[in-house]
């Protein structure tokens, strides 16, 4: 049972001859053994009093139980015993009496108004904190962590997607290097590019796409680099997985998904399974719109400052859908505003390739 902190009853000159008896049940807290005893103030002190049981206890030192409809209220003292009072009237008498008054939480939950309100404010409270607080601690966080840190999880996540998702490129070497030296050559429009890495793999079911790993990680699969008319429309995708860098949205959705794991976790009692899914919340969780136009508008920015039209990576997004539904055997286009899983990580929307066709 939960117990609310007692506040001191008030001092009241009340004889034992004039106050009103309370009957209750006295547990002694050593023993199962009920006395039947009746409860009456004397001065700053309650007295119970039954066939074998006499004390005195000042008011200062007891508790006593917030109501709890018909359930008995409790008395306890500071020595273990309690008492249990099943008669409500004349026990709020005499707390009435005594000067006790139940805390501020107790007396608004005996109103159905108060305590809806309180149900919807707690709502209200925990639906801000997932929309906007959750997202500002994440954020908060992945700009603190180390770069030893980063460059650990980095190692572990490439390494576990290496086993389970990729294959070794057939790119030829030389074919890869031409397309990082191409992009390392590009300038940041900040003038302060990232620090990444890109790799080559081929995405066995994934098909094409690219993927941006927290401590700077870009994986760029085969047969996205097939699908790409020119280079050009390559390089749009590295910029825009280098505007992911840049903001830390991997690792914000990362911690963002740890956090609610790790209290879901915590709350049934297993957190030990967090760590280990970590690679899994990288591959299962979306970037938010937000995210995404954020990476959009670096990516966009970059490709002007070194000559390159923004509308490529619009061609490209538009290149994924039609092989990502080509993959899926589907043949009717699928919602409206919905165009390509980009391997489920990377939701677009005909407003970003709008946006981007300059």
């Amino acid at each position: 049972m939960h117990w609310v902190k007692k506040q001191p009853m008030c001092s009241m000159s009340t004889s034992p001859s004039e106050a009103p008896s309370v009957a209750a049940d006295y547990f002694d807290g050593r023993t199962a053994r009920v006395h039947k005893v009746s409860l009456t103030l004397s001065s700053d002190a309650l007295l119970v009093q039954g066939e074998d049981i006499r004390r005195s206890e000042p008011l200062s030192a007891l508790r006593v139980s917030e109501p709890m409809g018909a359930a008995p209220r409790l008395i306890s003292f500071s020595d273990g015993a309690h008492c249990e009072v099943r008669d409500q009237a004349p026990f709020a008498a005499l707390l009435a009496r005594s000067g006790y008054t139940d805390s501020l939480v107790v007396r608004l939950q005996q109103y159905w108004r108060a305590a809806l309100a309180s149900v919807a404010v707690t709502i209200a409270a925990l639906a801000a904190g997932y929309v906007w607080g959750l997202p500002a601690l994440s954020e908060w966080i992945a700009f603190k962590v180390p770069e030893p840190m980063l460059a650990q999880l980095g190692h572990g996540t490439l390494q576990f997607l290496d086993r389970a998702v990729f294959k070794p490129s057939e790119l030829t070497t030389a074919r890869q290097q031409s397309l990082i030296k191409t992009f390392d050559h590009l300038v940041s429009p900040d003038g302060i590019k990232p620090q990444h890495a890109i790799h080559f793999r081929k995405g066995r079911g994934m098909g094409a796409n690219a993927l941006a790993i927290p401590d700077g990680t870009i994986v760029m699969t085969d047969e996205l680099v097939k699908l790409a008319t020119d280079d050009e429309e390559i390089i749009a995708v590295l910029a825009h997985e280098l505007g992911h860098l840049n903001r830390r949205h991997s690792l914000r959705m990362l911690i963002q998904s740890s956090i609610v794991a790790f209290v879901v976790a915590w709350y049934v009692g297993d957190v030990s399974s967090v760590a280990a899914g970590l690679p899994v919340l990288l591959l299962q969780a979306r970037y938010s719109r937000d995210h995404e136009l954020e990476a959009d508008r670096f990516g966009a920015a970059m490709l002007k400052v070194n000559g390159i039209a923004p509308r490529r990576l619009g061609d490209m997004l538009l290149k994924l859908e039609t092989a990502h539904r080509t993959r899926q055997g589907g043949t009717q286009p699928r919602e409206r505003n919905s165009i390509s899983d980009y391997y489920a990580s990377h939701p677009a929307t005909e407003e970003r390739i709008k946006a981007l066709a300059q």
